[in-house]
């Protein structure tokens, strides 16, 4: 996420600034061959109508001429091409409108860090919310069921076969993904890192605003740090679900 934009231009900086060059390239192609495609029909068309043989009455339809169908082809390839030309030029504004994206000035770059540390730290609250909850329905799920399972057992004769086995294996699906997707140590994690990201939002209210470059150059400081923080994340999420999963 970029730091340093214009509040103002959030929404156009959130949508996707530039058309891939795949993309682009496949839009170009595709009209050149609409449009080839509709030449040749045109003038299959034209030499049947001009020599009008027997065995060749109509090449595709039956009631519609050819010569209808190889239009309708070139209308839409020019119209792909078209289309083309002008995501291409809406590219070429959205990089000029990009390029004044930079705050003008202090207040604003520590206005555009304090929310951008604030949704980082959001995310990581929404995740520790998740698995927090998981965690809780899993656990509560595996109590009730097991004690479902045992007054099944008891009532053995009242009760269908079914149910003690669907009980007893929800208990142990329950208990493989409470295992195998380590709910609570990313609970734990998640925390963490909420609550360190927390720690990014008081300092970036200490960032002074008398010097832009000052500004900046705290600005980036926090937003190191919460890069560092995801890469420690990172490391501890698939380390350890490496190491616990050879």
């Amino acid at each position: 996420m970029d730091l340093f934009r214009k509040e103002g231009n959030d929404r156009a900086q959130l949508q996707k600034m530039t058309l891939t060059g795949r993309y682009r390239n496949i839009a170009a192609m595709l009209s050149i061959a609409v449009v080839a495609l509709s030449i040749f029909l045109i003038s299959i068309g034209a030499l049947i109508e001009f020599f009008q043989p027997e065995f060749l009455s109509n090449v595709i339809l039956d009631d519609v001429p050819l010569r209808y169908i190889a239009w309708f082809m070139i209308t839409f390839g020019i119209t792909i091409a078209v289309i083309n030309v002008v995501l291409a030029a809406r590219r070429e504004i959205e990089q000029e409108t990009a390029e004044s994206m930079l705050p003008s000035d202090a207040a604003e770059i520590k206005r555009q860090a304090l929310r951008d540390l604030r949704i980082h730290r959001n995310g990581y609250a929404r995740s520790s919310k998740v698995n927090q909850y998981l965690w809780n329905f899993l656990t509560l799920g595996i109590i009730v069921l097991s004690g479902l399972s045992s007054l099944f057992s008891a009532y053995g004769p009242v009760v269908p076969n079914w149910l003690p086995m669907a009980a007893s294996a929800l208990v142990a699906l329950f208990g493989v993904i409470m295992v195998q997707f380590r709910v609570r140590d990313v609970w734990q994690l998640r925390e963490q890192g909420r609550i360190e990201a927390e720690m990014l939002v008081a300092d970036a209210h200490l960032i002074e605003t008398t010097d832009n470059l000052a500004t900046l150059k705290q600005a980036a400081a926090l937003r190191k740090r919460a890069h560092a923080l995801e890469m420690k994340q990172l490391n501890q999420l698939f380390v350890e679900t490496t190491e616990a999963n050879p």
